[in-house]
């Protein structure tokens, strides 16, 4: 009997010729099923790349320590570099200049930070050299790289040049001005493209007031240690030079992405819990409509135990498929992810991740297979345990009263 009830029980779930509303509304409820889990996959793949791309892209182009002199006058980079680099977690150290400037073309003007690196150090300690050829700014040659949304919001093309407004002293109204070549635009697809600004060592020194000493960016091996390892140079450094890591700054967007995160699932585990109040309403209504078949089975012998084996196997082929189908159709959404948002852009005519907006200006996707045997195993077995009390209500169903409302 017990094999019976396995192929009872498959029969009624694949049955389709019984009352065509149960049919309907069974169907129904596995494709709410279907969707809920499918669209969990596709958010966690998405939150899973926002992770990824915050580790791998915008970390690795910014620095992850730096050094400032709290007076200008004073510090030594070279020896700060040497005994910055003894340390075991520090992989490279680069000297930098930096100082506020004013970008003006023609009636545009915008804000922005300017930063003299050298190149060579430069590739030694973020990733910029990925994006664009920092040969440019080797040899003391006289230019600036760009942003490639800071050059558009200016108007300026590569080979153009663009005007700087250079305050001299923070407590008058001294400025100079210089005109410099766009030497290249930097497309990271990140918010940095807003901002960056870029030159020689030696442009940056001639540029911004005299008296500025050289800091420090700092590279290591492991980007979240950044806040220890940077409380560990403190400790050494501290009283000369200012330290900073990269959570400072981008600290809060890191941690509302694992934010986000959290409380996406949480919405989307109720969407699918829904799917699964429905798949529980089916099952009530199988019951009922099944209910002289279970008072035959009844009056042929099969126990309370067999009956409720029946109604298990049919809400856990439910389960499965449902469960199985959200998973595939998730992991295919996730896959093309990127170039459906990207069709839906180009067919609009607009952009809509915008990098001053958001932290990069596409949507990434990370599929991890830990994330999706969880999500459909869990809505596998919340689906499962949602099924035992209609089965329990058929098994324990009289099967005269069975047969009096069949």
């Amino acid at each position: 009997m017990r094999g019976l009830s396995w192929q009872i029980g498959l029969r009624y779930s694949m049955d389709r010729s019984g009352n065509q509303l149960v049919s309907f509304l069974s169907r129904l409820s596995m494709l709410g099923l279907i969707l809920g889990v499918a669209l969990l996959v596709v958010v966690l793949s998405v939150m899973n790349g926002f992770d990824q791309e915050m580790r791998s892209r915008i970390l690795s182009l910014v620095p992850h320590i730096t050094f400032q002199p709290w007076q200008q006058d004073r510090g030594d980079w070279q020896t700060l570099k040497a005994e910055v680099e003894q340390h075991p977690s520090v992989t490279a150290a680069a000297p930098f200049l930096q100082g506020n400037v004013m970008l003006i073309k023609g009636n545009a003007v915008e804000p922005s930070l300017l930063l003299g690196i050298d190149a060579a150090a430069e590739r030694k300690v973020s990733r910029v050299g990925d994006f664009v050829d920092l040969g440019l700014l080797e040899g003391n040659r006289e230019g600036l790289v760009l942003g490639d949304a800071l050059a558009k919001k200016l108007g300026v093309e590569v080979g153009e040049n663009i005007s700087l407004g250079i305050p001299q002293s923070s407590d008058s109204n001294d400025v100079r001005f210089a005109k410099l070549p766009v030497l290249a635009t930097v497309a990271t697809g990140t918010e940095l493209d807003q901002q960056l600004l870029l030159s020689s060592l030696e442009t940056a020194a001639r540029l911004l007031p005299s008296g500025q000493t050289l800091s420090l960016r700092v590279s290591i091996d492991d980007v979240f240690n950044a806040p220890r390892v940077a409380w560990e140079l403190a400790s050494v450094h501290g009283q000369d030079y200012i330290i900073r890591d990269w959570s400072q700054q981008f600290g809060n967007m890191y941690h509302a992405i694992q934010m986000s995160r959290k409380l996406v699932v949480i919405m989307l585990l109720a969407v699918v819990a829904v799917a699964i109040f429905n798949v529980v309403s089916t099952l009530v209504m199988v019951v009922n409509d099944k209910s002289a078949d279970i008072a035959i089975l009844r009056s042929q012998g099969a126990s309370q135990g067999d009956i409720l084996r029946i109604f298990l196997v049919y809400g856990a082929v439910i389960a499965g498929v449902g469960a199985l189908a959200g998973g595939v159709l998730g992991v295919l959404l996730a896959l093309g992810i990127g170039d459906i948002v990207a069709a839906i852009e180009n067919a609009l005519d607009m952009k809509l991740l915008q990098s001053d907006v958001y932290p990069i200006n596409y949507l990434p996707s990370a599929l991890r297979w830990g994330d999706i045997a969880s999500v459909c195993g869990t809505a596998y077995v919340m689906s499962l345990v949602a099924t035992l009390y209609p089965a329990w209500r058929a098994s324990r169903m009289p099967p005269a009263e069975a047969l009096r409302h069949g």
